[in-house]
C-alpha cells in the first residue's frame, strides 16, 4: 500500500495571526482603559480644584461682607441720623419719636432687627396704632411705618372730633372738622363709654350700604333706649335700640314712599312724615 504524503504544519505559524490579533485587541483594550482612567483622574482633579476655588471664593466673599458690615456698625455712619414717621398723619411726629424711645446716638441695627420694642411702646401709647414696621433709608435714616386701625366714624369732643376705631377704641387725638373724613358718621351726645359701645355695636350690625348713608348718630333722645340717625339723603330715622336692627331692613321701601326730608319713625311701628323747619334746623339739614 503506497504511503501518503504527510504535510507538516507548524501550529504556532497557523495560529500566529489569530494570537497576534487577540494580543493586539487586548493591548488596545488596555490602552483604552488606561486612557479612560487617566482622563477620569484628570477630570476628578479638575473638579476638585474648581470646588476648592469655589469654596475659597465663598469664604472670602462672606469674610469681606462681614468685615464691611462690622466696619459699618462700629462707624458713626451706623448711628441714627434721623427718624421719619409714615402712615399716621394725625399723630404728632416729634411726640411719636420721643415715645418710641429711639435716640440719635443709638445704632440703626439695634432697631432694624428688633422693632417689637418700638411696636409695643407706640401701641400702648396710641390706641390708633395697630403695628409698626421699621426700615432704613440712606444708610442711617430710620423710617417708622405705622399701621392704624380703620376709622369707623368720629365722636364729637367739644368743638373737635376723635376717631372711633375698628377695635372699639377712641383715638388719642382731637381733630378739627377740616381734618376728618367727612364721609364717616359723627356720633354726638355720648358721655358714657358704655352707651357709645352699645350703639356702636348696633351701628355695626346694620347692612353696609345703610351704614354708608348715615351722616350723624345720637343716643341722646327723649328716651334711654331711643336712637336717632340723620341720613345723608336728608331723612331722619328714629328707632329703639332693641328692635332697630331688624326694622332697618324696611328703610329703603319706606324712604321710596316718604320722599326727601322725612322723619321715618321705626321706634314703635313704622310710619313717616315730612320734617318741620324746626326739626331740619335742629338736625342740621339744609
Amino acid at each position: 500500500m503506497p504511503k501518503k504524503d504527510i504535510t507538516k504544519i507548524d501550529p504556532r505559524k497557523e495560529l500566529s495571526p489569530y494570537l497576534n490579533h487577540q494580543t493586539s485587541k487586548k493591548k488596545n483594550k488596555n490602552r483604552k482603559k488606561v486612557t479612560k482612567v487617566s482622563a477620569s483622574l484628570s477630570g476628578l482633579q479638575s473638579e476638585r480644584r474648581k470646588s476648592l476655588f469655589k469654596g475659597l471664593g465663598l469664604i472670602l466673599g462672606i469674610s469681606v461682607i462681614a468685615i464691611i458690615i462690622f466696619g459699618y456698625y462700629v462707624s458713626p455712619l451706623a448711628n441714627i441720623n434721623s427718624v421719619e414717621v409714615k402712615g399716621a398723619p394725625d399723630l404728632p411726629t416729634k411726640e411719636v419719636v420721643a415715645n418710641s424711645g429711639i435716640k440719635s446716638d443709638e445704632k440703626i441695627f439695634d432697631y432694624l432687627f428688633n422693632s417689637k420694642k418700638v411696636d409695643e411702646k407706640l401701641s400702648k401709647k396710641y390706641p390708633e396704632v395697630d403695628g409698626v414696621k421699621i426700615s432704613v433709608k440712606h444708610l442711617n435714616n430710620l423710617v417708622l411705618q405705622i399701621n392704624e386701625y380703620p376709622t369707623i366714624g368720629y365722636i364729637k369732643d367739644g368743638s373737635k372730633y376723635r376717631k372711633i376705631l375698628s377695635n372699639d377704641d377712641i383715638g388719642s387725638q382731637s381733630l378739627n372738622w377740616k381734618n376728618i373724613n367727612q364721609e364717616k358718621p359723627i356720633f354726638v351726645g355720648y358721655t358714657k363709654k358704655m352707651s357709645l359701645k352699645n350703639d356702636l355695636k348696633l351701628f355695626n350690625s346694620f347692612p353696609e350700604d345703610f351704614r354708608q348713608e348715615v351722616k350723624l348718630l345720637t343716643g341722646k333722645g327723649a328716651r334711654t333706649n331711643q336712637i336717632i340717625l340723620v341720613m345723608k339723603d336728608g331723612n331722619v330715622v328714629i328707632g329703639n335700640t332693641a328692635t332697630l336692627k331688624n326694622k332697618i331692613l324696611y328703610y329703603n321701601s319706606i324712604k321710596a314712599k316718604a320722599g326727601k326730608n322725612s322723619l321715618i319713625d321705626l321706634e314703635v311701628g313704622a310710619f313717616s312724615r315730612p320734617l318741620t323747619k324746626g326739626e331740619m334746623k335742629a338736625y342740621g339739614i339744609n
